[in-house]
């Protein structure tokens, strides 16, 4: 069975100041593909200029680490797409010029993401062309402005989750391997945290937890091979450049943090 929703949302109002570009005045969209079965899509958006979309797009990383996503606007030909049966999705934004893209391929996976705040950019990718994405669980809040959170996820029983209170925090989290786990909680602004999980790993599989308190913090985790990792960071404080690399062998395509 193939369902498809087009939703067209007229935008609540409230007072605001004189700004350059009025975003809560525009037209809220949601663009939600549905291919197969027992599936279930819930979306709520208040404000206005908010769109719910397909993965469509690009990004740069800058030489300062910053990354620049540019979002392809949703539409007939990038939809918001689930890709199997038993997948849960529930996207809540609250505020104006929130970007929610999804693309969910497989069966049994969650996606539950809560946006309070205005300009953020959320991007998620759960399976390839190659391999499903399996029982996945994904949630992640953000309370803010202009956060940006790119997650890709290849594999099976992988969790991430991912909280923010603050602004201009970025995420970047690529997960390729089964049986991981990824938690971050970032108090603060101006934010950078871009975590790795590939390889085989073992039993127990990778896992990583951080813990940033402060402004202006830049992290970069790789967790490869094949042998369990475990990462636990906790940062507070402001201007703190961590790097971690852990695996059974050399690092693949090492990276390292930039000072912010």
């Amino acid at each position: 069975m193939k369902l498809r929703h087009l939703i067209s949302v007229v935008a609540l109002v409230f007072a605001s100041s004189v700004q350059a570009v009025d975003y809560t005045t525009g037209p809220n969209r949601v663009y939600v593909e549905q291919i197969g079965n027992s599936n279930n899509v819930t979306i709520e958006q208040v404000g206005g200029t908010n769109d719910v979309g397909g993965v469509a797009g690009s990004s740069t990383v800058g030489a300062d680490g910053v990354t620049t996503l540019t979002v392809t606007a949703p539409s007939t030909s990038n939809y918001a797409t689930v890709n199997g049966s038993s997948n849960n999705v529930t996207v809540t934004q609250t505020g104006s010029n929130n970007q929610s893209q999804y693309n969910i391929k497989g069966g049994n996976n969650n996606y539950t993401s809560t946006v309070t705040g205005n300009g953020n950019q959320k991007k998620l990718t759960i399976g390839d062309t190659n391999t499903n994405g399996m029982r996945n669980t994904v949630t992640e809040t953000v309370t803010g402005n202009n956060n940006m959170l790119i997650t890709n996820v290849v594999g099976s029983d992988n969790t991430v989750s991912t909280t923010i209170t603050g602004s201009s925090n970025q995420v970047t989290t690529n997960q390729t391997t089964s049986n991981a786990d990824i938690t971050n909680t970032i108090s603060g602004s101006n934010n950078v945290l871009n975590a790795q999980q590939i390889g085989a790993a073992g039993a127990g599989g990778h896992s990583l937890t951080t813990t940033t308190t402060g402004d202006y913090n830049s992290i970069t985790t790789q967790q490869q091979g094949t042998n369990d990792t475990t990462v636990n960071i906790a940062t507070t404080g402001d201007h703190n450049t961590i790097t971690v690399r852990s695996s059974s062998s050399a690092i693949v395509n090492p990276a390292s943090a930039i000072a912010r």
